[in-house]
């Protein structure tokens, strides 16, 4: 049985939301030159999954799983495995029901104590029976991390795996978070192993340098968030810095337990 490197948090240039520049096939084709063998789509607040993207991704050798970042009570979670009606949650007693009714789903509370709006903050702990796992965001450095150990510390205390991924909308991080699975190639497998936490997490601290950068690079690349473009008229300066960042910062991953 083959360890599968799985990547469970993926925007593409359809997201409703955000506006990444690589499409879903030009993922793919970065996934498999990366040697992935799961991935997920997971766009904000819209379903996206469909036969011809499914079977690129099978001819690619990927096992392509349909996701969403879904928007609940102005909280963002992962749904994994997701199907076309998991737009219809709005509240968190709506994602408990919808849990029940779609067992093979797998949620996952994404970045929860990093300081935005749209974390989930409180409300995991509130909700902590529904949630599957905790996302180990990319986004750290060696001395900026205490949000990803607050993760850490509530998913040891309620028995939650910890999954790590690189909340992708720039391809050259793709690499930066990631998870390995020991399971076989299916869906019903693959979700037992994490439950079971049969699973790896890989991912390597930001330097100070990287880190700012990175964010400078995610506010000129793409739209997203809007108001920074407001706030930071003078951010064009800085993009032939950034433009030419060639480097990929997940070339020597460490492994964290």
């Amino acid at each position: 049985m083959k360890p599968l490197k799985v990547q469970f948090h993926v925007h593409t240039k359809d997201d409703p939301l955000d506006k990444p520049k690589h499409t879903a096939k030009e993922m793919l084709d970065f996934a498999a030159s990366a040697q992935y063998d799961v991935v997920s789509i997971t766009h904000h607040d819209g379903y996206f999954f469909n036969e011809e993207i499914f079977a690129y991704a099978e001819k690619l050798g990927i096992l392509l799983v349909p996701g969403i970042e879904k928007t609940i009570e102005r909280r963002h979670v992962l749904i994994i495995n997701a199907t076309p009606d998991v737009e219809k949650i709005v509240t968190f007693y709506d994602l408990s029901k919808y849990k029940k009714s779609h067992p093979d789903c797998l949620i996952i509370a994404p970045h929860p104590y990093f300081p935005r709006g749209f974390c989930l903050q409180e409300k995991l702990i509130k909700n902590i029976n529904i949630f599957d796992a905790i996302e180990y965001s990319w986004f750290f450095t060696e001395n900026i991390n205490q949000f990803n150990k607050k993760a850490e510390k509530i998913a040891k205390l309620h028995r939650k795996p910890i999954i790590a991924t690189s909340d992708n909308h720039i391809l050259k991080y793709f690499n930066q978070g990631y998870t390995v699975v020991h399971a076989e190639k299916t869906w019903p497998a693959i979700r037992n192993a994490i439950l079971e936490n049969h699973i790896e997490i890989y991912t390597t601290p930001l330097t100070l340098e990287q880190f700012f950068k990175i964010t400078l690079e995610m506010i000129i690349k793409f739209d997203i968030p809007w108001q920074f473009r407001r706030i930071v008229p003078w951010v064009g300066q800085f993009r032939s810095l950034t433009s030419s960042t060639k480097k990929c910062y997940a070339k020597d991953v460490t492994i964290k337990k």
